[in-house]
């Protein structure tokens, strides 16, 4: 922890060392310093490195965007939205959207065009100050491995930035709602649980674009897809050893002593460690061409992998549609493209169902003709009433 006791030298700025008592909390401001962002953004911006309780229970640093408005906040400060990246990466701490000019940690300039820089901007434009993580593991600051898929992880990546952001700037309302893509969409669902551990804000809710969620039942659903459409089935399987390589790498991270031959064949073992250093689309790019290779023969994931103690305990603690405790209180929106290859219409409206079932505020839609990323835009006019409504109670 000397990293908290000693003067913090950043470029273009030096902050002084955190008195014992407040570096000992999640959320301390270690540093901060403005940030550049794109003129399509109208306001201003600040890299935060600040301190977050890590998966292991212990205080880590973590890095998170702080974009506010241009202009004199309003009355009781900018309300503040909690922004979650999707997946950039299996554990590769540089693929961070603090590095990269698209917000996205590399997505759009491999090929995936995120709309992540449309997101925000549409946010901050519209007079919300926007907290964007890193997410605990990723961005330069990062001493620890890259959680993947952990559900506290994710939340607490959130929350913590938001303390950090309003010991940063002082007119920030102390309402917010976390807003999220894909597997951000996975972290913003699990905010409510950990609201709480910030009681000086008021959480008010959750608008979850393409939720990564439902994994068992996705890479099952893919099984199903192969079959009826042989010609992609080599497609579907990419999917779903990809899918069982990012569980088994966010279990590691917390059980190390994980064997991945529990549930995956040598040959997809063999890929992990190339596999965790990369960016998402490199990380697919080097499976699908080690799949390539061997066709057929290729040894990859267990069709019972879902069925390990481990795996089942990890999807358990951390997937929504696993956990048969999962519950939310607060006004939920979530949004889906019907052509979405990484998260099924199928899987997300039984999650939905559920939900409501249990009595959750959920409010559901989906958007024709759309995909993974291209529901971001589609949606954005019911994401933007759904803020303008919460804010409002």
């Amino acid at each position: 922890m000397t990293i908290l006791s000693s003067t913090i030298m950043t470029a273009g700025s030096t902050v002084p060392a955190l008195a014992v008592e407040e570096a000992a909390s999640s959320g301390a401001v270690i540093s901060h310093k403005p940030h550049n962002i794109s003129p399509h953004i109208k306001g201003r911006a600040e890299l935060i490195v600040h301190t977050m309780q890590s998966v292991s229970g212990d205080l880590t640093r973590a890095s998170t965007l702080l974009f506010v408005p241009d202009g004199q906040a309003p009355k009781g400060g900018w309300p503040v939205i909690a922004w979650a990246h999707g997946t950039t990466t299996p554990g590769n701490k540089l693929c961070a959207p603090s590095l990269t000019d698209e917000l996205d940690g590399g997505l759009t300039k491999d090929g995936f065009n995120s709309d992540y820089q449309f997101e925000i901007s549409t946010l901050v434009n519209a007079g919300y100050a926007v907290v964007a993580p890193d997410l605990e593991g990723l961005g330069e600051a990062a001493t620890v491995p890259y959680p993947y898929f952990n559900a506290s992880s994710l939340a607490r990546s959130l929350i913590s930035g938001v303390v950090a952001a309003h010991k940063v700037d002082g007119n920030l309302s102390k309402r917010y709602v976390a807003v999220g893509h894909s597997d951000g969409g996975h972290a913003v669902l699990g905010v409510e649980a950990y609201a709480d551990e910030a009681p000086q804000l008021e959480y008010k809710g959750t608008v979850a674009i393409a939720p990564y969620t439902s994994i068992d039942a996705y890479v099952k659903e893919l099984a199903q897809r192969a079959v009826a459409n042989p010609d992609k089935a080599s497609d579907y399987r990419l999917l779903q050893n990809f899918n069982v390589a990012l569980m088994t790498t966010g279990l590691k991270v917390i059980d190390p002593s994980f064997q991945a031959s529990s549930v995956m064949g040598p040959d997809l073992e063999a890929q992990l460690n190339e596999f965790t250093t990369r960016c998402s689309v490199p990380a697919i790019g080097g499976l699908s061409k080690a799949m390539a290779a061997k066709g057929a023969t290729f040894d990859g994931f267990r069709q019972d992998w879902a069925s390990d103690p481990k795996i089942a305990a990890f999807l358990a603690a951390n997937d929504p549609a696993a956990n048969p405790t999962f519950r939310l209180k607060k006004p939920t929106f979530i949004s889906l493209g019907p052509d979405d290859a990484f998260v099924f219409l199928n899987t997300t409206r039984a999650l939905v169902a559920r939900l409501k079932a249990d009595g959750a505020a959920v409010t559901y839609n989906d958007y024709p003709g759309t995909d993974h990323f291209t529901v971001i835009r589609a949606a954005q006019p019911d994401t933007m009433s759904f803020l303008k409504q919460l804010f409002a109670d």
